[in-house]
């Protein structure tokens, strides 16, 4: 089964999104058991780039194309979002969530999150529907979303959209930026926003 996005790519004002302003980085994540921060519920959104169209057989939704460009996934960890963060950039031979069968296609460019124990998975997958490229049903087969995978052809809009939604909906961001060289077991290191 092939699925087609469909969007804008505008923000709600209708004016193209500007790109964040880079943030200072603060510490790097704690290894687990190093801290209780890992076991705070939270949102994040997950941003990757894919280099060129791949179809992936993603779980039941069976085969869905995606063309090459910027994707963000909109997620919780209610257990603990750093753990659910970690848990997408390993690798799994037995992929869980939606996101774990095309993220090894991808490259992750970064990564925002914040803690909550509010259920704003929902409204922020919501407020990213109505601008951008949606993929029906991926990331949201626990909930009414159309999905919770976003697809633009640039990074700064998808980024700072996300930002504006987090602080809408009163959640402070953290922009947890990815590296080439980095540890994915370790996690990435953050700033705040």
């Amino acid at each position: 089964m092939n699925n087609k996005a469909r969007g804008k790519g505008k923000s709600s004002t209708g004016r193209r999104a500007q790109p964040a302003p880079a943030m200072p980085q603060a510490g790097p994540w704690a290894s687990p058991g190093e801290t209780e921060d890992e076991r705070r519920p939270g949102i994040y959104a997950l941003l990757f780039i894919l280099t060129r169209e791949v179809t992936v057989t993603v779980g039941r939704l069976g085969r869905l194309d995606f063309p090459g460009g910027c994707y963000v996934y909109i997620g919780s960890g209610m257990a603990g979002v750093e753990t659910r963060i970690r848990h997408h950039l390993r690798p799994h031979p037995h992929p869980r969530w939606h996101l774990d069968y095309l993220l090894p296609h991808g490259k992750p460019a970064a990564i925002i999150a914040g803690h909550t124990s509010q259920p704003l998975e929902c409204p922020l997958a919501t407020s990213l529907s109505r601008q951008f490229n949606v993929f029906r049903r991926f990331g949201s087969s626990d909930c009414r979303c159309r999905g919770h995978l976003f697809h633009h052809e640039e990074l700064p809009p998808l980024e700072s959209a996300v930002l504006d939604a987090f602080r809408d909906l009163g959640c402070q961001p953290l922009i947890l930026p990815v590296s080439r060289q980095q540890d994915p077991a370790k996690g990435p290191a953050r700033r705040r926003r």
